[in-house]
């Protein structure tokens, strides 16, 4: 069992992709994420109506594009970004991380609210009392996001930094890019502690399975509870 998990991580290690691409990869995101800024600025309303519907899902494939381009290109296999067996070890691992991470974001949050500042929470409970329903934002959020960011921040990205760099500066670097990606601020923070945990997860497994049901599992809890806060609302003293 051990040996066959040694091979793992040593083919996981050997990605086809360079590190001029992964640096493509991250481009080509920046790009995509502007012409969709440009977009709906020019047409805001719509962008509005878009954002509010299944237009959400959508959204999120943008992470998507620069994989399926580079991979286009170069002629890779969709499998090599990690979609291979874990041991229960790696959850445990996880678990006991994302536990720990959640009185530092906490304290991120507290300390904002301290200073006057909107905090992600805040920011996520307006736009859920904008939504007629929450649905789609639901099913964006806790199953896509999870699956098409993991791909491409852990499975292309750490992967490609951490075989030219090594794994800790490939953490920082994409945990950093993951968090700016989320293009807000203040969440900058939490998020890219979430970033490293995933990241530091994946680096001990190869494998996309453990980030992908740690991101699940995080996104589900922070929607979950925000929907108990908007149905008990009238209950928390202001």
């Amino acid at each position: 069992m051990e040996e066959n998990r040694v091979e793992v991580r040593q083919e996981a290690r050997e990605v086809p992709w360079s590190i001029l691409d992964t640096w493509l990869g991250v481009v080509l995101l920046i790009l995509i994420s502007v012409g969709m800024l440009v977009v709906a600025f020019l047409f805001e309303e719509e962008a509005k109506q878009f954002a509010r519907g299944a237009g959400v899902m959508f959204a999120e494939m943008i992470y998507l594009l620069p994989v399926l381009i580079i991979f286009a290109w170069k002629r890779i296999r969709p499998g090599l970004l990690g979609f291979v067996k874990f041991d229960s070890l790696t959850m445990g691992l996880g678990c006991g991380l994302i536990a720990i991470s959640y009185p530092l974001i906490i304290a991120h949050n507290l300390l904002l609210t301290y200073l006057g500042a909107n905090t992600q929470g805040e920011a996520m409970m307006k736009m859920f009392s904008e939504l007629k329903s929450p649905i789609w934002l639901i099913l964006a959020a806790v199953i896509v996001a999870p699956f098409v960011e993991e791909m491409f921040f852990r499975g292309f990205l750490f992967q490609g930094f951490r075989q030219r760099y090594g794994w800790v500066a490939a953490l920082l670097l994409s945990s950093g890019i993951f968090a700016a990606a989320h293009l807000d601020p203040v969440s900058f923070i939490p998020t890219f502690v979430l970033g490293a945990v995933l990241g530091y997860v994946y680096h001990r497994s190869n494998s996309l399975w453990p980030s992908i049901i740690l991101h699940f599992l995080n996104n589900g809890f922070a929607m979950g509870a925000m929907l108990v806060v908007i149905r008990f609302q009238d209950l928390i003293p202001s």
